[in-house]
């Protein structure tokens, strides 16, 4: 594999959400009081401007052939490849009471052709001895150990703190990877004015069949699959898509500077969509690396607490994420979904009802938080609303809100006639 020499840098082009070349095809309880804005996770440290104009493809060299040079003025890390030097990749990989799946996953990274590799397993506080096995069987991975389980988003920040390469990749415990993982997110996250890059995700009992190519975000602040049980050989093309998958993805050291990592408060899902809606805003592009190849043993599931957190983050990340103009014109598809989570939870019992209403009351109980969060993350705003809108789903799949069947399939579509026609005020006034 042929290393090409870095260009001399350029000066920063203009933010730009759709780059020429890319296609655009108190989290641990459920309610907590008002808490302290000094415990908000900060951006960034370093708050500086995207990098742009990294090191490009030489000339008619093929996508594939490609590993991108090292950026200028980052040595920390790289390994001499030859005359050439490999940045480093850390590989954080969360764990909670997550042992029966390492072995799959752990053999499938010592595989990656990626030759500057760290492994970081971050133990979030498991009871069945995952830390105690890696430690033994994989010496090669670093553990950091946290001693309760500080949800999904504080624990990957936690691996983000111990890593030390200049690129950083989250992956799910109970998965398995191509050899080309690594590889393939490196080339799609060098391009010029990309950020992220999220992997193919495919069924890990179905491997022609997709789990997510990247995620939609929907108008009401739901994150989906995207392609989710369509054949993966529809989702060949690396394309501008609205978010990653917190499955597996990569991030840019100096983007991760920029706009800050997870929200700790989200502890659970949604964080992938705010997370890649603050690098949008901020000017970074997220592509789909369709030769990054992941199997995930996936299961759509819902249950009180799940679905707490859901209504909950969602309404965050609009907070968060857009000006008051845009959440105005964002109303209706919001009034329209929070309608039907009623009807999801009040025909699910007492136990969702009461979900529901804990959702609305942490938001309301912790409003001075929520605008401290606004405020910290329009600061790194380079790029309008109207953008960053064209990235938003229209379309609300039913099969994975109240799962697959003919009620579903039936009911998605004027229920989807409706939210297109909801969405077009937003697209012209957003």
């Amino acid at each position: 594999m042929e290393l090409h020499r870095p260009r001399a840098a350029r000066p920063d082009p203009p933010p730009q959400l759709h780059p020429p070349d890319i296609p655009r095809h108190d989290p641990r309880g459920w309610f907590r009081g008002r808490r302290d804005r000094r415990h908000l996770p900060h951006p960034g440290a370093a708050r500086r401007p995207p990098e742009r104009g990294g090191p490009r493809r030489g000339a008619g060299a093929p996508r594939a052939a490609c590993l991108p040079a090292p950026r200028a003025g980052t040595a920390r890390g790289q390994l001499a490849v030859g005359a050439r030097r490999v940045p480093l990749v850390s590989v954080v990989v969360v764990c909670w009471n997550a042992k029966q799946h390492l072995p799959i996953c752990l053999a499938s990274l010592r595989r990656l052709t990626y030759p500057n590799v760290e492994v970081i397993a971050v133990d979030n506080g498991s009871t069945d001895g995952t830390r105690e096995y890696i430690e033994s069987e994989h010496s090669w991975v670093r553990v950091h150990s946290l001693d309760h389980n500080a949800g999904y988003a504080a624990a990957n920040n936690a691996g983000f703190a111990a890593a030390t390469g200049q690129y950083l990749v989250v992956l799910n415990p109970d998965t398995e990877v191509e050899p080309e993982f690594v590889t393939a997110l490196v080339e799609a996250a060098d391009q010029d004015g990309i950020g992220l890059a999220t992997s193919r995700i495919c069924f890990f009992d179905d491997r022609e069949r997709v789990n997510t190519c990247g995620n939609d975000i929907h108008m009401s602040g739901l994150g989906f699959c995207r392609g989710l049980g369509q054949p993966a050989a529809l989702f060949e093309r690396c394309e501008r898509v609205a978010s990653v998958s917190g499955c597996a993805f990569i991030i840019r050291r100096d983007v991760l500077e920029t706009i800050g990592g997870f929200d700790d408060d989200y502890f659970t899902y949604t964080e992938d969509s705010d997370l890649s809606l603050r690098a949008s805003i901020a000017g970074y592009g997220i592509v789909y690396a369709p030769r990054s190849i992941v199997y995930h043993k996936y299961a759509l599931r819902m249950s009180p607490r799940k679905f707490y957190f859901l209504e909950r983050n969602r309404r965050l990340t609009l907070l968060k994420n857009f000006r008051w103009g845009t959440l105005i014109a964002l109303l209706p598809p919001v009034w329209m979904t929070g309608f039907l989570m009623w009807v999801y939870a009040i025909s699910h019992g007492p136990e969702y009802v009461r979900a529901k209403l804990q959702a609305h009351g942490w938001i309301y109980s912790n409003w001075g938080l929520v605008l401290e969060k606004r405020r910290r993350t329009q600061a790194l705003r380079k790029v309008g609303d109207r953008e960053v809108i064209r990235l938003l789903s229209s379309d609300l799949p039913p099969d994975q809100v109240i799962g697959p069947g003919l009620l579903s399939r039936l009911g998605g579509i004027p229920l989807n006639l409706a939210y297109r026609l909801l969405a077009v005020p937003v697209r012209l006034f957003g």
